[in-house]
């Protein structure tokens, strides 16, 4: 990991700097390829994270302060069909999840990677790879802390999205969910810490 880079709970700079200043921080953040991904960051991590609903960690560049990415965490219940998975994850979800024999899920509590996404509007620009792997070395003390396996995510049935979530992170597939909000299909993805 790069030394220069630092992971910022969104608490604690509302803690230190005052939420004015942090949401004027924040507004610097520009994500052209997915307006969502800039409204929640600029719009609503700070009253998610009040809430506790979920907390946001931006990643920085420790020297100027830029936010090269974000990532929001939190932790939800989350279904799987049993036909969904290989031997080999049932083994690994059997740890933490049972199978509910009538509809043939398992039922299990998981972190989630709410959001997940990049500034654009910075010079030195982070891989979303490396991204991902802050999030999932947080992810991981996290687990030292109150335990868990299992991280799960959604995203939009989009071929570069799906490329990344699957080749280059090592998610994996497990179901498509209808969002009430949106009507919109998203994929479901897991992966074991």
């Amino acid at each position: 990991m790069n030394k220069n880079i630092k992971i910022l709970n969104i608490l604690d700079m509302i803690s230190s700097a005052g939420e004015e200043s942090v949401k004027q921080w924040l507004s610097s953040f520009c994500c052209p390829i997915n307006k969502e991904i800039e409204n929640f960051i600029r719009s609503s991590s700070i009253e998610f994270a009040k809430k506790g609903l979920s907390i946001t960690y931006i990643v920085v560049n420790a020297i100027s302060l830029d936010i090269l990415g974000y990532f929001a965490l939190t932790h939800r219940p989350v279904q799987i069909s049993d036909k969904a998975l290989s031997n080999n994850s049932r083994k690994k979800l059997l740890r933490d999840a049972k199978l509910d024999s009538l509809n043939q899920m398992y039922n299990i509590s998981s972190y989630l990677i709410a959001q997940f996404g990049k500034n654009y509007n910075v010079k030195e620009k982070i891989s979303g790879v490396l991204l991902m792997q802050y999030a999932e070395n947080t992810l991981l003390n996290i687990k030292k802390q109150i335990g868990g396996n299992t991280v799960y995510l959604d995203c939009e049935d989009k071929p570069e999205l799906r490329s990344f979530y699957e080749k280059k992170v090592n998610f994996r597939y497990f179901g498509t969910r209808i969002s009430e909000s949106d009507n919109r299909a998203y994929l479901q993805y897991i992966k074991f810490l």
